[in-house]
């Protein structure tokens, strides 16, 4: 009886050194899948980090979906909210006039990942 725990013992702890061993395997396999843009560990600690400055905000302003040059049937998408980049915090309101709702959907997206508090993000229907 004595000798049989021993076994399963064993055999579990053979079994976590494996899981272990796996572990570290995908982990190195990973970081050499990223060896193309990170050349050492620092380099992914220490990465630049997203940036939230004004200039970095997607703007439709004078692009194809600029509203005021808009027109027929479509999408109007509003995103506006606050940014905080580190000490600066700053409102924001944009709005992209698009064909489809998926393209509306697809901007409202890129501008979450910018706006911290959200105050309003939609897409509506839009004639022009």
């Amino acid at each position: 009886m004595d000798r049989q725990f021993r076994t399963r013992t064993q055999v579990s702890r053979r079994f976590k050194a494996t899981c272990r061993s796996f572990l570290v395997a995908v982990a190195a396999i990973g970081l050499a899948a990223c060896q193309q843009q990170f050349q050492t560990p620092s380099d992914l600690l220490f990465a630049p980090t997203f940036n939230k400055t004004r200039q970095n905000l997607p703007y439709t302003q004078n692009t194809q979906y600029d509203c005021r040059n808009f027109s027929g049937t479509g999408w109007k998408g509003i995103a506006s909210g606050v940014v905080y980049d580190f000490s600066n915090r700053y409102q924001i309101s944009q709005a992209g006039c698009f064909k489809t709702q998926q393209e509306c959907q697809a901007w409202l997206s890129v501008m979450r990942s910018y706006i911290d508090v959200p105050r309003f993000i939609r897409c509506n229907p839009h004639t022009a």
